[in-house]
């Protein structure tokens, strides 16, 4: 009996001994949560009116852990991903139209500074000339804007299928520790478990994560708000599809059985949250706005120009290329009916434009418009009879041509092709139409009215200039870069805020580790000494036997 109960304790402590070991050797691993012995006492045995105890056995290695702590590590992982994903790309752009070699304001003030020379002296050929190399300087600046913002859409997609790539790899690794897990008994696996922790938080970089125990101890993952990635040892797979309307631009799909199911509009959090949401809120307003104000420079620069002579004395034609009326373009769904029509968008009114893409909808009876960058609807009730329609608040017209069937759908895109096919049209200096209409060729009047346009409030409805809606540009992508930046200290003060309290409770701590160390070592010297005893008493008795 005392034998086996000193034998109880050497193998108790020599477990003790070397989970205190695997957790100072573990220090640096991160992710890593310091274990514990549990140790109880054995069943004491009877003999004859009391019991006598057996020793010590251990009963399980415990895993230190809190679940809250870990899932708020893995929230506000996500947070800052996201944050800084967006601040990263939103910087980028913020950069670009602050520079004064790219931007658009000392190219606007270098044309209409050729223009003024022109009114100043309307018989001039090369102050003519230098008036049309100023254009052609201000719309190719117009044009590098939007290759840059063409750019990032392009980048925008290329790191989305990077990203997609990873977390397809990290659904695929849970997966398997899922089934490694379940295969050892569930939760005993610690360490199977710590990896398996760092890896949804791997995961929580790129994309908002939700995970739930399973009974069996696998756990299923849930990505955005609630696409299943993970159930069990199976797995969906997130893949790119192009989007519905416009084939340059890729959506996140998840891929369940043989269906895919786009679900950009559900992806929250991480990496892959902050790319979509920088496009959405950044990208494409900017890309809009920029066109809006080639939109207007061609139309109301034109219209004033073509009220002119020349210097022949011939009516003023276009100056700029006319991208008011050729650049606006719908796209149709590719899920619209193959029998359908074409729909057309042409401007209205240029002042009204905003800063926006439409999609317009077909219930089989009716139309509805909604607004795409607050989601607002601006029309509905309208039939196809009703069409050509204008609508006002949005200075658009819409037009039809063939037939529509219920669920067609089309996205209309008013601004976002002007910048790049702005242009100049002249490239005779005597087209330049300076002269009032009926007037000698020494007449500077629609010069001086083509000069006033650079302070005519002729976008927003009145509010601002050519200059002011490029200001206005700066001024949103600049707010939102600001507080994408600021956001994501905070967001990353808060993670490492959660990855301290994480440590305080599952970290391991050296000094109490030597401390554990010390008294397991001396319990298993006393059970190794004991055993010693127990044998000199055995021996002691056979000798006197013998």
């Amino acid at each position: 009996m005392p034998l086996t109960t000193a034998v109880s304790g050497l193998l108790a402590y020599q477990r003790a001994i070397a989970t205190v070991s695997h957790n100072i050797a573990n220090v640096g691993t991160e992710g890593y949560s310091r274990q514990r012995v549990d140790l109880m006492s054995r069943t004491p045995q009877l003999l004859g009116n009391s019991y006598v105890g057996r020793g010590v056995q251990t009963s399980a290695v415990d895993r230190i852990y809190d679940k809250f702590l870990v899932n708020q590590v893995d929230t506000r992982t996500s947070s800052y991903g996201e944050l800084k994903a967006y601040s990263s790309m939103a910087s980028q752009l913020d950069t670009l139209l602050g520079d004064t070699d790219i931007a658009l304001g000392s190219s606007l003030q270098q044309f209409f500074s050729a223009v003024q020379d022109v009114s100043t002296n309307p018989t001039s050929t090369p102050a003519r000339q230098v008036m049309i190399l100023k254009g052609e300087s201000l719309t190719d600046r117009l044009r590098s804007l939007d290759r840059h913002l063409e750019d990032m859409r392009s980048s925008v997609n290329a790191q989305l299928d990077v990203m997609v790539g990873q977390v397809n790899s990290l659904a695929e690794s849970i997966s398997e520790i899922n089934r490694d897990i379940v295969a050892s008994g569930g939760g005993s696996a610690n360490d199977l478990l710590d990896q398996r922790d760092r890896l949804v938080n791997d995961l929580s970089k790129l994309v908002n994560v939700t995970s739930v125990a399973i009974n069996d101890g696998s756990i299923n993952v849930y990505v955005g708000t609630g696409q299943s990635l993970v159930l069990g040892a199976a797995t969906n797979k997130l893949s790119l599809s192009n989007n519905e309307f416009d084939v340059t631009q890729k959506e996140v799909a998840l891929q369940v059985g043989t269906s895919t199911v786009a679900i950009s509009k559900q992806v929250t959090g991480g990496e892959m949250g902050g790319l979509l949401r920088v496009r959405q809120d950044v990208i494409i307003p900017s890309q809009n706005a920029l066109g809006r104000i080639a939109i207007s420079l061609a139309n109301t620069f034109n219209t004033q120009h073509r009220l002119g002579a020349d210097f022949n004395g011939n009516a003023g034609g276009d100056f700029f290329t006319a991208v008011d009326t050729a650049s606006p373009r719908v796209l149709p769904s590719v899920g619209n009916a193959a029998s359908s029509g074409t729909v057309s968008v042409s401007i209205a009114d240029v002042n009204a434009l905003q800063v926006s893409d439409y999609r317009l909808n077909y219930n089989g009876s009716d139309f509805l418009l909604v607004r795409q960058s607050d989601n607002t609807v601006v029309d509905s009730g309208f039939a196809v009879s009703d069409l050509p329609r204008t609508v006002a608040s949005e200075g658009i017209s819409i037009s039809l041509a063939g037939t529509v069937v219920a669920g067609d759908s089309f996205l209309i895109l008013p601004t976002r092709f002007a910048a790049s096919a702005s242009g100049v049209d002249i490239t005779n200096p005597a087209a330049i139409a300076a002269a009032a209409s009926g007037t000698a060729v020494g007449n500077n009047s629609n010069a001086l009215a083509l000069v006033a346009l650079q302070t005519q409030k002729s976008l927003a409805g009145s509010t601002a200039t050519y200059q002011g809606a490029f200001g206005e540009i700066i001024a949103d992508v600049g707010i939102k870069t600001n507080q994408a930046l600021v956001n994501g200290k905070a967001q990353k003060a808060l993670l490492e805020q959660a990855q301290a309290s994480r440590s305080a409770v599952s970290g391991v701590n050296l000094d109490e580790e030597a401390a554990n160390l010390l008294k397991f070592q001396q319990a298993y010297q006393a059970s190794a000494r004991v055993v010693t005893i127990v044998d000199s008493l055995f021996q002691t008795l056979i000798d006197a036997v013998r």
